[in-house]
């Protein structure tokens, strides 16, 4: 089952140093994370192995190298990153924050201990149940602010918060996991990868430099996961709220006040819009920030209640001066004792609003209402339009860039097609001179066969009539049956007389050569 599900996973009871595996928990876009057991102190630990599946593969021997050598230095950048990351998140030790034993090399790759956690994870929680209460979702919520926020000040962001990596212990305190894709992002700007979310990743995380990318971007997805807490569903993923914001100028994302409205405080609500701001500027910047915006916080005695903060903002400052100048006219006579001036207003404050001073106040209340409404309008209104200035740019910017590379395609495909018809041509030619070689060299191979066969068959007939002439003394007869061999059927131009003739021709010669050498005395040589 482990190997078919995860087929890049080491095997169970694979052995590295002491520890031992046992099975895997998961696997992400940068690696896998197993569960094995620490032989020296016997216990469980949770293991993270940096693979990351864009650029890395496994070998058959269990190493890990990169896909190509062109991504090779790719690679080894993470991996060192990832080293230097696990070394300086084991310096935190926070309850609510993932524990990290150590780091060690191995397979060509690197392996952070972690502590292992007993619970389930918040998406399972969430699949299982729906939605959580608000007293719930805050007891989950503020002790992970409270990690985030040493992570946060070392300069570190997680950049993959999700129901699914907060995980819930046995006794209901949260735990924040899965740091093997945090980033050193504040103050650099290498390129990262891609490699988010749907649905909890904000906008800015699409892009591949992390100059954009900071505690606002963490700060977006806890937002998220607080929207599938209450909503049921997780938020809209970004690219799609872009491409409302760009065509309508107007929020395609339903806000949490409308999807939690009657079942949770308006604060919780408003702080959870805030956190899901499309544009990263309209967002808190840091955590205390948005901690601050949430319900349960601790407040100080004079602070005034959360309805009071529109009225002590900058529109409501400027709303009172302008009904102070009815004040000196209605409250100050033309005539009489001064000492009546003070007077009347003290008795009307205490027994209650004066015909002189309920015109007054109503024209107070109205100012601070148009104002307040105002202001609404305006933030209701205008929240998008520095994230549509820049969203335009980026648009023309992406479509310009789409444009080029569609014709630099087009080029390519041109030239490709260009190259093989050309390569098609050069072949069909040269099997065409090829076919009209091969055949004119048989051509003339056959004309050389008949050639010699037809200079065989007259040199046989020549040789066949030499040797039936009449003044050929000497024929050679033992010459015959090799000839009638080697010529096969051109010896039956030889006729049985010709042979018989030939006998008796040898014969006769043969005895007057023994008559002469017996009337001479000399030997006759034949």
């Amino acid at each position: 089952m482990t190997e078919q599900a995860y087929p890049d996973a080491l095997p169970p009871q694979y052995r590295m140093h002491w520890y031992t595996i046992e099975r895997v928990l998961g696997q992400g876009g940068f690696g896998i994370t197993y569960l094995a057991r620490d032989t020296n102190l016997d216990q469980l630990v949770a293991i993270k192995e940096y693979l990351p599946v864009e650029v890395a593969t496994r070998r058959p021997d269990a190493t890990v190298r990169s896909r190509s050598d062109g991504q090779r230095e790719r690679y080894r950048w993470g991996l060192d990153r990832f080293i230097q990351e696990a070394r300086t998140l084991a310096r935190f030790d926070h309850p609510n924050i993932v524990r990290v034993h150590s780091v060690f090399e191995f397979n060509g790759t690197a392996y952070m201990v972690m502590r292992f956690e007993e619970g389930e994870n918040l998406g399972a929680l969430l699949e299982r149940r729906g939605t959580l209460p608000e007293k719930d979702l805050l007891r989950i919520l503020l002790p992970i602010l409270d990690g985030l926020e040493l992570v946060h000040n070392a300069g570190f962001i997680h950049r993959d918060i999700k129901p699914d990596n907060i995980h819930i212990r046995s006794d209901g305190s949260p735990v924040l996991l899965d740091f093997g894709s945090a980033r050193h992002a504040l103050g650099k700007a290498h390129t990262l990868t891609i490699l988010v979310a749907p649905g909890y990743a904000p906008f800015e995380q699409y892009y591949s430099s992390s100059e954009n990318q900071g505690p606002w971007t963490d700060i977006y997805s806890l937002g998220a996961t607080c929207y599938r807490a209450i909503a049921g569903t997780p938020p809209m993923d970004a690219i799609t709220r872009s491409k409302g914001v760009l065509g309508s100028t107007r929020e395609v994302l339903a806000p949490a006040r409308t999807v939690g409205s009657g079942r949770y405080s308006t604060q919780l609500l408003a702080a959870i819009d805030h956190a899901l701001e499309f544009n990263e500027k309209d967002r808190p910047q840091n955590v205390s920030d948005w901690r601050r915006e949430l319900p349960g916080e601790v407040r100080a005695a004079s602070a005034p209640p959360a309805v009071s903060e529109w009225t002590a903002g900058a529109a409501p400052q400027r709303a009172v001066p302008p009904a102070a100048p009815p004040v000196a006219p209605t409250t100050v006579p033309p005539a009489g004792p001064p000492q009546a001036v003070p007077a009347a207003p003290v008795a009307a404050g205490r027994a209650g609003w004066s015909g002189a001073r309920a015109p007054i106040a109503w024209a107070i209340a109205g100012a601070t209402a148009g104002a307040i409404a105002i202001a609404v309008f305006l933030r209701v209104e205008t929240p998008y339009r520095d994230a549509e200035q820049q969203l335009a740019q980026s648009k023309q910017q992406l479509e310009a860039e789409r444009r080029r590379l569609d014709e630099e395609r087009k080029r390519d495909e041109e030239a490709r097609k260009r190259l093989e018809e050309k390569q098609k041509q050069e072949e069909a030619k040269r099997r065409q001179d090829e076919q009209a070689r091969l055949a004119e060299q048989q051509k003339r191979d056959e004309e050389k066969r008949r050639l010699e066969e037809q200079q065989r068959k007259q040199e046989l007939q020549q040789k066949a009539r030499a040797d039936r002439a009449p003044g050929n003394r000497f024929p050679v007869f033992a010459e015959y049956p090799g000839q009638q061999q080697q010529s096969g059927d051109s010896c039956q131009t030889l006729d049985h007389e010709g042979k018989i003739s030939s006998i008796v021709a040898w014969m006769a010669a043969a005895a007057a050569a023994g008559s002469f050498a017996s009337r001479t005395g000399r030997p006759t040589t034949m």
